[in-house]
Parts: structure tokens; C-alpha cells; sequence
């Protein structure tokens, strides 16, 4: 008994501290990585800058190039939301002017022929508008890399849609539309549409 009271003894001592530097070695491995998360939970929303390689700890190196091409993708993927957005913004204001007019024709016409062929252009605007959106709709669920796909496409033939969509409006302001001959191609992605298939230029 006392043998084993003697052998213990260095074990009972030993131990503690042996678990004492284990907490010690794991608490000071884990600083950087508690430090780089302080670094992330503290910055705003919006801050997707990449975080600084050269003085992180080499423990932590991978897990800052990690980070940084996340938030490089993030930024990507919201800058293309921007855009996206003000292009749904642009492409939408022409056709709701458009109705907002033929309305307004509409309500100020005494005749009913008049008003009549006002309100069926506001039915062709809706029409427009409710293709657009669909088109729209259709582009904000590609991937990304299928955006980068492009085609070569014929321009004249978009010319000659957006001349045939404005000649009724144009004879009743007595303007003549015209389109000159030859054509004009670029490079872009197609958009799938009923009845056509118009494409988006690069800009």
C-alpha cells in the first residue's frame, strides 16, 4: 500500500499540470483564430474587402484565402444584383411611359374609335411590358456562367421588331420611320421569348 501510495504520489502532480499545459498549448493555437473572427464579426455588411494575408498567422493563412475568395464571389454575385436591377429599372421605363400615354388618351378621347384603338395600344404596352418582365425573370435565373456563353447575333433583325412595334404610334404622330439597308452583328447572349428570340449586346 505504501508502494502504490508512493507511486501515485508523482502522478497526482504531474497530471494537473500536464492538463494545465494542454488548456494553455490549445488556448494560444486557438487565438488567431479567435482573434480573425473578432476581425470578421466586427466589420459591417457591406465590407467585403479582402482581409490582410501578409500578417495573419501561417495556422490561419488558408482559412483568410478562404475567406477572401468568398467574399470576393459575394462581391461578384452583388454587383451583378446592382446591375441587374438598374437594367430592370431602364427596360421598364419605356414601356409603362408608353401605356401611361395611351391612357391618358384614352380617358382625354370624345370619339369612340378614338379611344378605342387608345386602349387596345394600352393592351399591346401590357402586352410588352409582361414579355419584358418575363424576359428579365428568365435572365435573373441563369447561372452565372451561362451568362458568359455568347453568340453571334443579327442586330437588323432587332431593328426591324423595334421598327414594326413603333410604326403604329409613329403613323399617328404622322412620322416616318425608316431603316436603312445593310445589317450589323455582335456578339451576345439570347434571351428565349414567345414569338422571338431578341438577344442583350454586351455592353
Amino acid at each position: 500500500m505504501t508502494v502504490a501510495k508512493h507511486m501515485l504520489q508523482p502522478l497526482l502532480i504531474t497530471l494537473p499540470l500536464l492538463g494545465l499545459l494542454i488548456w494553455f498549448g490549445v488556448a494560444r493555437g486557438l487565438r488567431p483564430l479567435q482573434a480573425l473572427g473578432r476581425q470578421v464579426a466586427a466589420r459591417r455588411p457591406d465590407n467585403l474587402a479582402a482581409l490582410e494575408v501578409a500578417t495573419a498567422p501561417v495556422e490561419v493563412v488558408p482559412l483568410v484565402e478562404g475567406l477572401n475568395q468568398l467574399f470576393a464571389r459575394v462581391r461578384v454575385s452583388l454587383d451583378s444584383e446592382r446591375r441587374f436591377t438598374a437594367d430592370a429599372a431602364h427596360e421598364l421605363r419605356t414601356p409603362l411611359a408608353a401605356i401611361k400615354t395611351q391612357a391618358q388618351v384614352a380617358r382625354a378621347a370624345t370619339a369612340e374609335a378614338e379611344r378605342r384603338h387608345a386602349l387596345d395600344n394600352v393592351l399591346v404596352g401590357c402586352d410588352r411590358a409582361a414579355h419584358l418582365v418575363e424576359q428579365l425573370l428568365t435572365l435573373a435565373r441563369l447561372e452565372p456562367e451561362t451568362l458568359k456563353h455568347h453568340e453571334r447575333c443579327d442586330l437588323r433583325a432587332l431593328a426591324v421588331t423595334a421598327v414594326g412595334e413603333l410604326a403604329p404610334a409613329a403613323v399617328d404622330k404622322d412620322i416616318d420611320l425608316q431603316l436603312a439597308e445593310g445589317g450589323a452583328l455582335a456578339r451576345a447572349r439570347r434571351t428565349r421569348a414567345a414569338g422571338n428570340t431578341p438577344a442583350k449586346p454586351d455592353r
